[in-house]
């Protein structure tokens, strides 16, 4: 079934220069993008298209998209034999090419390159040390820049750019709600989706916050929210390499379980044998089934001989069903702890009990890294995962100050705050975690 087109979107298609799109979710923003790449691919010869993003999964996204326009529309176009499409390069038999890079941290992956447009995804979230190195790629063409993101705080070079001081950028601005609301009706967006749509934002609008839900379907940049880790603090603390051998005498691991509607599951395993704390393993699985998990989490039990397994076994979470199952396995059962807004005990009678919130886990996390007591590894998608967190304050009905953390890719920082405090705790010789 073809995709009807929004007129917003064929407007950002045709559109012949610097580009800054600024949306809610789920719009179809990169669609639009990949629309608008396989376009100026199809007319201009030996062009170069260069996109970046954080990570490579996500600058893969939109050559998939692409390739898949393409074979659909356009097959005989697509370049053959030694030049036959990959999953992070595209050539055309007109000599056109599109290039996925991950830029990570530093933005090294794309020092070297020369492109006609460069295309940045989710720019928001970009690091500046990526957009200095990203940016001369365009030196000696003239060349285009088309971004496009939801906000992330009234910082940074999307924020300046969105600003448009220089009139350096066309920029549109689309919401969640105003897409749902205007898209046209068709075989691909009925009546009935529509109104699934609407009632979807109306069911996010009553459970997120005023400010999350600007910022996450009405595109909106706001002031209130704040990264919680900020581009210093990554840089300084994610210096890590993945050991060859990795200390068998002091490891500890925190797990993200995937939730309904999520699709990844997250390990993080962190050595406190020595002075300072150091990650030495970040495994990210997905659409794996809960007796995968469960195994995997044995598997590296024996493994890396792991003293404490935490894990989230909140009410409702597919945590709880995985806890007992461990709670139940002799490799398991004096190791793992619940950790998910409940109180565990601090000594082997239980006497001693402590409740642990996520905003607990949050702070003692980013305590230890400030204080240098913690070091990551140099993970892309670690980094990634930290920089989606952001914080932002509220008022509850009594009026008292409330901070909620929350991020859009977070579950690889869950499973850290877990891992991360059971070392800490560990480490201060009067903590005990059993099972219950």
């Amino acid at each position: 079934m073809s995709i009807l087109l929004d007129d917003w979107q064929k407007e950002v298609i045709a559109h012949n220069g610097n580009v800054l799109l600024c949306t809610g979710r789920q719009v179809g923003k990169t669609l639009t993008m990949s629309r608008k790449c396989a376009k100026y691919m199809l007319e201009h010869r030996n062009a170069g298209i260069i996109i970046v993003s954080l990570t490579e999964d996500q600058a893969k996204l939109i050559i998939v998209m692409i390739l898949d326009y393409l074979e659909k529309n356009y097959k005989g176009d697509i370049a053959k034999g030694k030049n036959k499409p990959t999953q992070s390069k595209i050539i055309l038999k007109n000599g056109s090419s599109a290039l996925a890079r991950p830029v990570g941290n530093t933005g090294d992956a794309v020092r070297g390159f020369t492109g006609d447009v460069l295309v940045i995804d989710e720019a928001s979230r970009m690091p500046e040390l990526a957009f200095a190195a990203a940016k001369p790629t365009l030196l000696t063409t003239a060349g285009q820049i088309w971004m496009c993101s939801t906000p992330h705080g009234k910082t940074g070079y999307f924020w300046e750019s969105f600003q448009n001081r220089n009139n350096r950028f066309k920029v549109f601005h689309k919401s969640s709600e105003e897409v749902i609301n205007k898209r046209v009706i068709s075989a691909g967006w009925t009546e009935t989706k529509r109104a699934e749509g609407i009632k979807f934002l109306a069911d996010e609008k009553r459970d997120m916050s005023a400010l999350s839900y600007g910022q996450e379907y009405l595109g909106l940049f706001l002031d209130d929210l704040r990264r919680f880790f900020d581009d210093a603090l990554i840089e300084r603390t994610c210096i890590l390499k993945r050991p060859d051998a990795a200390s068998k005498t002091d490891n500890y691991l925190g797990v993200d379980i995937a939730r309904l509607g999520d699709d990844a599951s997250t390990f993080e395993i962190l050595d406190a044998s020595k002075p300072k704390i150091k990650q030495i393993e970040n495994i990210v699985t997905k659409k794996q089934l809960t007796t995968q998990t469960e195994d995997r989490i044995k598997q590296l039990t024996l493994q890396f001989q792991i003293k404490k397994i935490g894990i989230d076994a909140g009410a409702g979470s597919l945590g709880v069903g995985i806890f007992d199952h461990l709670l139940n396995d002799p490799i398991t059962k004096r190791k793992v702890a619940a950790m998910n807004n409940r109180s565990i005990p601090l000594d082997r009678e239980g006497k001693k009990k402590q409740r642990i919130f996520k905003e607990d886990l949050y702070d003692n996390l980013k305590s230890m890294l400030e204080h240098g007591d913690l070091l990551l590894l140099d993970d892309d998608d670690l980094q990634m995962s930290m920089r989606s967190i952001q914080f932002e304050f509220s008022k509850d009905d009594s009026r008292a100050a409330k901070v909620r953390i929350f991020g859009a890719d977070s579950h690889i920082v869950e499973g850290l705050t877990r891992a991360a405090w059971l070392a800490k705790k560990e480490k201060s010789k009067n903590f005990f975690i059993d099972y219950i």
